[in-house]
């Protein structure tokens, strides 16, 4: 993700539990926690996987991945004003990168 973020693909991520498999419930916690702090975001899976939604993997890890999603909700508006930054920074609203993507390596802010 970081290599699309400094190439002006700024509206990316990944299908939370990946696309295929049926990843077990540490997994899929981890995933939802890592993704929290990503540009985009959904639980998306092929129409042949088991079920992935939050509450079928017990009580502990149902809290866990809300604990995420509420952290996610806290930085929508950050991700909302770098996104509108760049879309009106583009031409016809095209993301384009301006001052810097909205997630950038720890080099990018060094002096």
């Amino acid at each position: 993700l970081l290599s699309l973020q400094v190439t002006g693909i700024s509206f990316s991520g990944a299908d939370v539990g990946g696309f295929f498999g049926h990843p077990d419930p540490e997994l899929l916690v981890r995933w939802y926690q890592a993704a929290a702090f990503q540009p985009f975001v959904r639980g998306h899976a092929h129409l042949d996987t088991p079920r992935r939604e939050p509450w079928l993997f017990g009580e502990e890890n149902t809290q866990l991945i809300g604990n995420a999603v509420r952290a996610r909700y806290e930085y929508l508006p950050l991700w909302y004003t770098l996104f509108a930054g760049e879309a009106m920074a583009g031409d016809d609203g095209a993301f384009m990168m301006i001052d810097a993507p909205p997630m950038r390596p720890l080099c990018w802010h060094s002096s």
